[in-house]
């Protein structure tokens, strides 16, 4: 069966918290700080509508335009939540260009950050890493060195260097940031966000053990300082649910991901991208268990979601399209699942490059659906293209590494290359070796799970 990919998680967004005189005017200045407090607070407890309508006010009635700066980046980030991104992104564009008429260098670096978090959401990461970069350097020359407005940026710059591929620069940017955040514990809000990332990079490199560790301290922490239905809290459960499917644990994994959802439905609406994620990632779950149909439907109700938000050439929409075929191929409809799994590389080919792991996953999975046709050469090519990329960017070790060797030393079997097919079972064993040395779980990959791929 071929692999489904998962969602990358949407990771938490926040705002810079803007100081500074904004008037002289002391009753308006005072209406206009009592809106931003409100939409503020609305927006802590996950109310975002009423937050949305409180910034708004706030940028009408701004008493300056450094005032109105600041109520456009409030605004645009709250529209950015709930999946407006063109709105969002023309009030970041409009507080730009009122900075550059009134210089203010650290409203500036904010509404950068927030941009750059939308260009992620949109599957623009080189865009989105320079315009953390530039935010960096804003905040670098203005601030202390152990500033939370740098640790934000350094969280936000991690992740795009992990959707990039880029593991060790993503690793650095997170170990700055937890060094930042340790010194500032008052925020314990602010350290569980940067533990959700790097978390995530633990996952995403296989590491399941410190994923789990990390995710479970995370959600203790959220689950005390916020509403026990805020969306942060429910992300977290989604997050800590794939960790344990990766460990199949699906029982725990189930639980999590089914009180999650109407969390975030609730909170966010039933189209939110959030919810999409989340119902994305249970239909994975139920893949595992070999719950067909039931994971159709969370996929197609994903894609829907997807495509209306994001547009049918997003990277999201691709781990969609992919888990789809991974369905039709189970099904015997190869030709079906070709068509998804292609369109699916395309997209991701065009996004993030042809260098990339999301990349290698989907020739696997393209791979092993030539390999059900008897389409074996083919297979092949696929296979030792995917296996190149892995081992560059995730390294020998890593848990995909192992099951692509096992996978493409099944086709070279059938294909009757058996001294290569015994070369590349040795590869794999030797992989997983290095997996469980560098995990003290040992339950990262079953290794039967493996041979039956």
């Amino acid at each position: 069966m071929s692999k489904a990919i998962r969602f990358l998680q949407l990771a938490p967004l926040s705002l810079f918290l803007l100081t500074g005189p904004v008037s002289s005017a002391e009753p308006v200045e005072n209406s206009w700080q009592q809106l931003i407090a409100t939409g503020q607070k609305c927006q802590a407890n996950g109310h975002y509508a009423e937050a949305e309508s409180s910034f708004q006010s706030a940028v009408d009635q701004a008493p300056t335009p450094v005032a109105k700066v600041r109520s456009m980046n409030y605004l645009g980030l709250v529209k950015q939540i709930r999946g407006d991104y063109p709105a969002a992104d023309a009030l970041y564009r409009g507080a730009l260009q009122l900075c550059v008429q009134h210089p203010a260098p650290l409203d500036m670096a904010a509404i950068l950050l927030n941009q750059a978090r939308l260009y992620r959401i949109e599957g623009k990461f080189e865009a989105a890493g320079e315009l953390c970069r530039r935010a960096l350097a804003l905040h670098r020359s203005l601030l202390p060195p152990n500033h939370p407005s740098i640790s934000d940026t350094l969280d936000s710059l991690g992740w795009i260097q992990l959707r990039l591929g880029q593991y060790a620069e993503a690793e650095a940017a997170y170990r700055e940031s937890l060094t930042i955040r340790q010194a500032n514990p008052a925020n314990q809000l602010d350290l569980a966000g940067t533990m959700s990332d790097f978390a995530f990079l633990h996952y995403a490199r296989g590491h399941y053990a410190e994923a789990e560790k990390m995710y479970r301290k995370v959600l203790a922490t959220r689950q005390q300082c916020l509403s026990a239905n805020h969306p942060d809290v429910a992300d977290t459960m989604v997050r800590l649910a794939d960790v344990y499917r990766a460990q199949h644990q699906f029982t725990k994994s189930e639980q999590l991901l089914v009180h999650a959802i109407p969390m975030l439905e609730a909170a966010l609406g039933p189209e939110s991208l959030r919810v999409a994620n989340a119902s994305n990632n249970l239909g994975v779950l139920y893949v595992d268990e070999n719950r067909m149909d039931e994971a159709a439907v969370l996929f197609r109700r994903a894609l829907e979601i997807d495509q209306k938000v994001l547009g049918k050439d997003h990277l999201q929409v691709a781990s969609i399209l992919s888990n789809l075929a991974l369905i039709d191929s189970d099904r015997h409809a190869y030709h079906d699942a070709e068509d998804l799994y292609t369109r699916a590389l395309d997209i991701e080919e065009k996004t993030v490059g042809s260098n990339h792991p999301d990349v290698a996953a989907m020739l696997n999975n393209l791979a092993q659906n030539y390999g059900f046709e008897g389409r074996y050469d083919e297979a092949e090519k696929l296979y030792a293209r995917a296996l190149d990329i892995w081992e560059r960017t995730l390294g020998p070790a890593h848990p995909d590494v192992a099951g692509c060797l096992m996978s493409y030393a099944a086709v070279l079997r059938k294909d009757h290359h058996k001294k290569e097919a015994g070369e590349m079972e040795a590869r794999a064993k030797a992989s997983q070796a290095l997996h469980d040395r560098d995990d003290s779980t040992s339950a990262l990959v079953d290794w039967h799970e493996l041979q039956r791929r």
